[in-house]
């Protein structure tokens, strides 16, 4: 855990791949569909993601993917895929659920800033918990993606509050120090264990 300026937190904004929601067997489901290895298929979905995340659609992200990976493209191949990756990054931890719903408990404004897919974005809002969440950012709609400078700062601007008063945790140090740069207090992600110290020694939550 990175720490960084100490300030009394308004609200806490978590990362959601990595941070809350872990899918450690989602390029091996992905390839077991496709009848490919994991590596590849990986290095396929990474090398087209970030069109998709700032809003493009499954079927063109799909269809650079399938066509890198020599796989035909169909309709019902497509939907499957896409559903299997919205499920992977939408279904968050156990801890991760105890920990919103404690945060929520005490009454602490939570938000989600993640670099998403709009099927994502719509999955999340409607998962068990996101009656945890106050507050949601996906880049899929703002069409911004961390790190880019402009989405902090329009996050700060949508959640009425001083820079400074924002908690930020992401597991990538790269977000984290651009949301240093924007003014928020940021935190790199490393265990749930450890983000719940975090939370608790800034008084966010009670000991337990």
């Amino acid at each position: 855990m990175t720490p960084s300026r100490a300030t009394a937190a308004s609200v806490v904004i978590f990362d959601l791949g990595e941070v809350l929601a872990t899918p450690t067997d989602l390029y091996a489901s992905l390839a077991a569909r496709l009848s490919q290895r994991p590596a590849a298929v990986e290095t396929a979905y990474w090398a087209h993601r970030d069109a998709y995340d700032r809003g493009g659609t499954a079927q063109a992200f799909w269809t650079s993917v399938l066509t890198d990976l020599g796989t035909p493209v169909t309709p019902s191949l497509i939907a499957d895929l896409t559903y299997i990756d919205t499920q992977a990054w939408t279904t968050i931890r156990p801890d991760a659920m105890s920990l919103l719903k404690a945060l929520s408990d005490s009454g602490i404004r939570v938000g989600v800033l993640s670099n998403a897919t709009l099927e994502m974005a719509t999955a999340a809002r409607a998962t068990p918990w996101a009656e945890y969440i106050t507050d949601w950012f996906f880049s899929c709609e703002l069409r911004l993606a961390k790190p880019d400078p402009a989405i902090y700062h329009h996050v700060t601007k949508e959640l009425a509050l001083p820079a400074d008063s924002v908690l930020f945790i992401d597991d990538r140090l790269v977000n984290v120090n651009a949301a240093l740069d924007a003014g928020w207090n940021a935190h790199l992600w490393t265990s749930g264990p450890d983000t719940t110290d975090l939370l608790t020694d800034l008084g966010l939550l009670r000991p337990v």
